[in-house]
């Protein structure tokens, strides 16, 4: 899920789609909603323990899966993540106001509503803007190869193998190689872009461009014949940045 903007302020998910409570707490505070209201962990304790063990129930999986706290590191920020359920259980429980604000955010989250991502991106820094910006073009690039790989035969498992074929011609390794290299928690629905660096996904992009034309120029077909020119485009494009 995006970060969403609540009362004006930011609101965080964590890699695993978890919500911060702990930002919305604060969101709430801002607005002068949380007086005399408990913060995320006396929640738990007090009011919210027997709904969190009910989601977990639900959807099967123990409550550490759906409810985390953590400590402020250096490359990230601490706080109480929760499941979105949970998230608008706390922010009822903060102010009616703030619940059908959360409410709204979260289905316009849930519905696609890009002016939402815009609103988000004014809050953002100018590099997260910079990011934002090659994030992007690197999904309409991804959609244009995914496009022209399906209009030349590419089936099942080929989008995949493609893929991994331009992450080896740009960075020598698979996604999940790529993964264990950095240290990185290797999840299949997990987009390896989402951690790329600008320049990292500038590269991707136009390696994906390239594959898209060069498949359509010579009508390359099939899943291997077409993991072989992204390979290969991508490989291209790795020495022009050299």
């Amino acid at each position: 899920m995006p970060n969403l903007i609540v009362c004006g302020e930011e609101v965080r998910s964590n890699p695993d789609g978890l919500v911060s409570l702990t930002d919305l707490y604060a969101a709430a505070g801002a607005a002068g909603m949380a007086d005399g209201k408990r913060d995320p962990r006396r929640w738990k304790l007090q009011d919210g323990e027997q709904f969190i063990a009910f989601v977990a129930e639900q959807l099967h999986v123990p409550q550490r899966d759906i409810y985390k706290t953590s400590r402020a590191r250096a490359d990230r920020g601490g706080g109480t993540y929760a499941h979105w359920q949970i998230a608008l259980a706390y922010a009822k429980y903060l102010s009616p106001e703030l619940h059908m604000q959360v409410n709204e955010v979260y289905a316009r989250a849930k519905s696609g509503d890009v002016t939402l991502a815009d609103e988000i991106a004014d809050k953002a820094s100018p590099e997260q803007q910079a990011w934002l910006a090659k994030r992007m073009n690197s999904k309409i690039a991804r959609s244009k190869l995914t496009a022209t790989l399906a209009s030349h035969d590419v089936v099942g498992r080929g989008f995949g193998d493609c893929t991994n074929a331009t992450y080896k011609g740009l960075f020598n390794g698979t996604k999940k190689e790529i993964c264990a290299a950095a240290g990185v928690e290797y999840k299949k629905g997990k987009s390896l872009r989402d951690l790329m660096s600008v320049d990292d996904l500038i590269a991707t992009s136009m390696a994906e461009m390239v594959a898209a034309k060069q498949i359509d120029k010579f009508n390359v077909r099939g899943n291997a014949a077409c993991a072989d020119e992204c390979e290969r485009s991508a490989r291209k494009v790795a020495g022009l940045l050299q």
